[in-house]
């Protein structure tokens, strides 16, 4: 991992996100064949998920060790985890039938609460985990592979 990779950790953050908006984005437009759509939101889900466990396990206790003062955000942080992973359990329910009405409501508000969600995080921490320089919290700020 090159000093550079390190360096931009916040950048990272906002590259993830910008990668789970862009998938998200392609599950509620429609355009996925039929038979790759529960499979892309299946997918989706579990990204989310592991990004969300990656923060609350290894990133949030990174930030609040060298910035206490974020305490605060980081505990409404991880509310929304929680309530975001009650959404994307509803999701992944919802995965085998698309077409079912209610679907892409619920889609369009999971949409909403990530956008609301990833922008706040954002605003909050990308100065601070650009000053990180750890490899374990560069790992769990990036999307698994």
């Amino acid at each position: 991992m090159t000093s550079e990779r390190i360096d931009a950790l916040g950048l990272q953050l906002i590259e993830t996100h910008s990668h789970l908006r862009d998938a998200l984005d392609r599950l509620r437009s429609g355009t996925l064949p039929p038979d790759e759509l529960a499979l892309h939101c299946v997918a989706f889900c579990a990204a989310v998920s592991a990004h969300h466990g990656g923060e609350d396990a290894t990133v949030f206790p990174a930030l609040e060790s060298r910035h206490p003062e974020l305490r605060e955000v980081l505990a409404g942080l991880r509310h929304d985890h929680e309530m975001v992973a009650e959404l994307l359990r509803k999701a992944a329910a919802l995965a085998g039938d698309l077409d079912a009405p209610g679907t892409l409501a619920e889609l369009d508000g999971l949409a909403a609460i990530l956008s609301s969600h990833f922008a706040w995080e954002e605003r909050r921490l990308v100065a601070a985990l650009n000053a990180i320089e750890s490899p374990e919290v560069a790992a769990a700020v990036a999307l698994p592979e």
